[in-house]
């Protein structure tokens, strides 16, 4: 059974058509959460979906099929030998998810405070215990486990297909591929892989992964161009070793390129020629202090490089480790295979970065050779990369199309980049060289696919450009030319990411992140050897997106290698910091690109204005992009703190017409996805101060919904809570409910919802940690205005596009000396659609709303925090027809108590016990609980009702009071109503919930009064 490597395409059609690489099995499912370790698909159990019990045996994963075009030519030899791994997964993915998004957020006390080399396994690897009973059960089953991996991550097992089978409960088949047949080489390429997913005992299933290694019908490619010949060699026959004699550094190259004929910033960019112009150092020193690690499966030419340093003037340290390999095993560089000389893709690559970073330290990992290597292979090279923690940055240019790629390989790679997240490493990927239709080479698919690791969420992929000119004249469009193209489009695999929340609105992750030059008619300078037609290294120009990741890792060496980076910490994990960047001032750190497209097989993408699945963000602006990556830790607000209301409501989000959404020169008008977040901004817009601030209170809308959904409000850089803030049942709905969220140090709040529609955001307010604003006093509720019964109002009818004067100040409690009120505005038998607005008497009426409604009879309750005018009264505008009740629950004056803020956390849920029943009082403890302190004087809830029975409502009060008449929602039969809910507490410290229709209630915490 033979395995063929592939060089990419890029270059010219018949090369293409010359090397292909060997296919994967496709699993029908692998996908994982967003931002998220990712864990084992649910198990099934071996024979049986109902069997249980800790020694049972449970499938991991799916079963694998036959890749498109292959076919079963018998069953694998028994004794054929499998070098596997068991993959388990860390101990709490969530909390290792939490702790990357910690470390790479500004003003988290956590941020850039990595994890030191070898603390990995004792914070987040598997315990002892779940390792000593994974490897007893593989002993069990007749196995030898290997000593776990350093970060505790893996088990390697060296069996034989025989024992695998009985093992793991699965056959073996051989499987020939469709690459031969396509290439005319033969009858295909013979490989194996299992027939089902593996099972392993109940009790240890749970912590594996997946088992990589039990097919071999994968093979990484790596994504650069042929070489273009700088001179035609002469042959080699009698040649000597070519000689380049060494020089004195500057930016430009020696005489085989200046006396070439080729024109610098033309035909190619000499290291000094490319980061003038995307304004990076050039200088013998630059990357001076920093270590860059490659990711190589071939053998490197020590000659050439040696010659590129000669040419460039360069002294660069360049080292290398041997991972399952040893030096001088494996086809020697120079050697050809596949048509393609071995070496060319690990001299781009270090060669690259000699260029731009040569003070820095290059490592070179070497794994087996991609002839041969198998996912186990990659996976090692990858693991020992991350655990040794040598280097700040890593750069890889090897690849395969996502979908022919396994699950287990996939989860593992996912685990393992999460780790140098945690570790402060950066990790690029070249995102491949077939444009949109990355399994082409492998499958002959035109289908839409991505390359991975460069898909992969804790990975940045690097696409490519081509570009004219140098310095302030330079252009650049995406690349895609001599059949080949930058590799961009949505993955299959992972979900939407938080980081790219507003900027890439796909229901999957977007592939790549950023660019940089890849053409190779415009491409990079490197010497090589290719033994067929020299004894010695020859210049030569290459492309392709193998030379576009080496160019960011050294962009972001470069940053690293900064003052600003060396007092508040390396870049580490970058798409966080990335994408912010893009929200805040895109122009600064990102050189747009937004002409040319991927369709090099099929129909791609375009590159456009902002964002695009070609280019991503664009190409790197060094100085912005320093200031991005090595941005300041800050100080997150907190404490007790005090409210500011805003005159009038201030809209900081609208994805219909762009206002807060996508990147800060480019907005975008398309809705949330299903599982997609809005990061917004808080601090510093809208008349909010720039720090300080701890909580902001949102009226938030949504829209033109698509389906049943929920919407989930919580400060960026924490852990996403499970609660809700709003919550809808049908499409076409119009739905609006306040909430109060805490700030993150960034000053961003994070906005998801798991049902695609348009949201709109409102600022009412917000807390500083200071005494500069006002305090909070609870109220029993009472009822300010009722338009059915001329509580508050001289009439009995509905109000039609008028506004009603409240008089607040002296009713219900409310003194004097009040600045702002809680308000409960509920529209009922509403007619049609329409809409309420609260604000100050005498104000300028706003453009943001408090309350909405999609239909007539409908009953829809929020809360507001309304200023309120100097004659003690506020408006209530009605756009449409309904009666309006105001219920008041508390007010805001300098003499009131202080609010803080908790994460969000849910207090109540009886669809775990039992609902609550018509004309039932629930009384809920709340001090103490949680986060909430002893003394709380009131708590701020996010109430919400479902699987209501009938029409109906809800009143909250201090646990031991009296039941007040006022209520806090209201509701159809069938509806889901959340709303906003201000409480004071008992002296037991309990508050009451009262329903006079049988009901489902959820209480979610989001801060407390005390």
């Amino acid at each position: 059974m033979s395995k063929r490597v592939q060089a990419a395409t890029g270059c010219s059609r018949p090369a293409a058509s010359r090397i292909r690489t060997r296919v994967t099995v496709v699993l029908a499912a692998s996908a994982a959460v967003a931002l998220g370790v990712a864990a084992a698909g649910p198990a099934t159990a071996a024979g049986s979906s109902t069997a249980a019990g800790p020694d049972v045996p449970r499938r991991i994963g799916t079963a694998p099929r036959v890749p498109v075009g292959g076919s079963v030519v018998g069953a694998t030899a028994s004794g054929t030998t499998l070098h596997l791994s068991v993959h388990l997964s860390p101990r709490d993915p969530r909390a290792l998810a939490d702790f990357v998004t910690a470390v790479s957020t500004p003003g988290d006390p956590l941020y850039h405070r990595y994890l030191a080399k070898g603390q990995f396994a004792a914070a987040f690897g598997p315990t002892r215990a779940t390792v000593a009973d994974v490897s007893q059960a593989l002993k069990a089953a007749g196995l030898a486990p290997g000593r776990v991996s350093p970060d505790g991550l893996s088990i390697p097992v060296t069996t034989t297909v025989a024992r695998a089978s009985h093992a793991f409960a699965t056959g073996f088949s051989n499987v020939r591929l469709k690459d031969g047949a396509r290439d005319g080489t033969g009858d295909g390429t013979i490989g194996y892989l299992n027939t089902s997913a593996p099972a392993l005992p109940a009790r240890v299933a749970a912590s594996v992964t997946g088992i990589v290694g039990l097919s071999d019908l994968g093979t990484v490619v790596s994504h650069h161009t042929p070489v273009r010949h700088v001179s035609e060699p002469a042959p080699a026959t009698g040649r000597g070793p070519r000689t380049v004699a060494p020089r004195t550094y500057s930016p430009g190259l020696c005489a085989d390129f200046t006396g070439s004929g080729l024109s610098d910033g033309t035909d190619y960019y000499s290291p000094g020629k490319l980061a003038g112009t995307y304004g990076m150092t050039s200088a013998a020193t630059a990357g001076a202090g920093q270590t860059v690690a490659v990711f190589e499966l071939e053998n490197v030419d020590p000659a050439a490089v040696a010659a590129y340093q000669s040419c460039a003037g360069t002294a660069a340290s360049v080292s290398h480790v041997y991972v399952d390999t040893a030096q001088g095993a494996g086809a020697p560089a120079g050697s050809t295979v596949d048509d393609q000389p071995v070496g060319v893709e690990s001299a781009l690559d270090i060669e690259d970065l000699i260029g731009l970073v040569p003070g820095a330290s290059i490592i070179d990992y070497q794994g087996v050779d991609a002839s041969s290597a198998t996912d186990q292979n990659v996976l090692d090279v990858y693991q020992k990369m991350v655990t040794d923690d040598q280097a700040q940055v890593i750069s890889t240019s090897w690849g395969l199309c996502e979908p022919v790629e396994s699950g287990a390989t996939a989860n593992a790679e996912n685990t393992i980049f999460a780790e140098a997240a945690a570790q402060g490493q950066s990790v690029v990927a070249a995102s491949g060289d077939s444009g949109s239709s990355d399994c082409e080479p492998a499958t002959g698919s035109a289908s839409a696919a991505v390359d991975d690791p460069a898909s992969q969420p804790y990975v940045t992929g690097v696409g490519g450009t081509t570009m004219t000119g140098s310095g302030g004249t330079a252009t650049q469009k995406a690349w895609n030319s001599d059949g080949g193209g930058s590799g961009g489009g949505v993955s299959t695999r992972w979900q939407p990411t938080v980081y790219q929340g507003g900027v890439a609105t796909t229901g999957k992750r977007a592939v790549p992140d950023v660019a940089a030059l890849a053409d190779p008619s415009t491409g990079y300078p490197v010497y090589f050897t290719d033994a067929a037609q020299a004894s010695g290294p020859l210049p030569g120009i290459i492309g392709g997106t193998s030379g576009a990741a080496p160019t960011w890792a050294a962009a972001v060496v470069q940053a690293n290698a900064a003052t600003a980076c060396r007092t508040n910490g390396r870049a580490g994990f970058l798409n966080d910091a990335l994408y912010r960047a893009g929200r805040t001032d895109y122009p600064a750190g990102f050189w747009d690109v937004t002409s040319g497209n991927n369709s090099v097989f099929a129909t791609g993408f375009t590159a456009v204005t902002g964002y695009d699945e070609v280019t991503g963000l664009g190409a790197p602006r060094e100085a912005g992009l320093t200031t991005a990556l090595c941005a300041p830790r800050g100080t997150a607000a907190t404490g007790a703190s005090t409210f500011h209301p805003l005159a009038a409501p201030r809209r900081v989000l609208d994805t219909r017409n762009g206002a807060g959404w996508g990147l800060s020169s480019h907005p975008t008008t398309k809705p949330l996805v299903a599982g997609g977040t809005a990061p917004v901004r808080i601090e510093g817009v809208a008349g909010i101060p720039g720090s300080g601030v701890t909580a902001v209170v949102l009226n938030l809308t949504v829209t033109g919904t698509t389906g049943s959904g929920s919407l989930t409000a919580w400060a960026d850089g924490t852990t996403k809570p499970s609660t809700s803030a709003l919550n809808w049942t049908g499409t076409g709905q119009t739905l609006a409910a306040s909430t109060t969220v805490e700030v993150a140090g960034d000053g961003v709040v994070d906005l998801a919802t798991n049902s695609a529609t348009h949201l709109i955001a409102d600022v009412q307010g917000y807390y500083t940690s200071d005494s500069t604003g006002s305090g909070y006093s609870a109220l029993k509720p009472a009822r300010l205005l009722d338009t059915r019964d001329a509580t508050g109002i001289s009439t009995t009818g509905k109000i039609t596009d008028r506004a009603v004067s409240l008089k607040v100040r002296g009713r219900g409690g409310v003194p004097s000396g009040a600045t702002s009120v809680v308000l409960n505005l509920t529209a009922t038998q509403t007619v049609g659609s329409g809409y309420l607005e609260a604000y100050p008497e005498g104000a300028t009426r706003p453009t943001a709303s408090d309350v909405n409604w999609s239909a007539t009879g409908t009953t829809v309750p929020n809360l507001a925090v309304v200023p309120i005018g100097g004659d003690g009264n506020v408006s209530v505008f009605v756009r449409g027809t309904s009666h309006v009740i105001a219920d008041v629950s508390g007010y805001f004056s300098p003499a009131g108590a202080t609010f803080r803020t908790v994460p969000p956390q849910r207090l109540l849920d009886t669809r775990k016990t039992t609902a609550l029943g018509s004309g039932a009082t629930l009384a809920l403890p709340v001090a103490g609980a949680g986060s909430i302190a002893a003394d709380v004087k009131a708590v701020v809830l996010t109430v919400t009702v479902t699987g209501t029975t009938g029409t109906g409502y809800l009143t909250a009060w201090a646990d031991g009071t009296g039941r007040p008449t006022a209520s806090n929602l209201n509701w159809v039969k069938g509806r889901t109503i959340s709303n906003q809910v201000m409480v004071p507490v008992g002296s037991d410290g309990k508050v009451d919930f009262y329903t006079n229709s049988t009901t489902q209630v959820i209480a979610d915490v989001t801060g407390y009064i005390s």
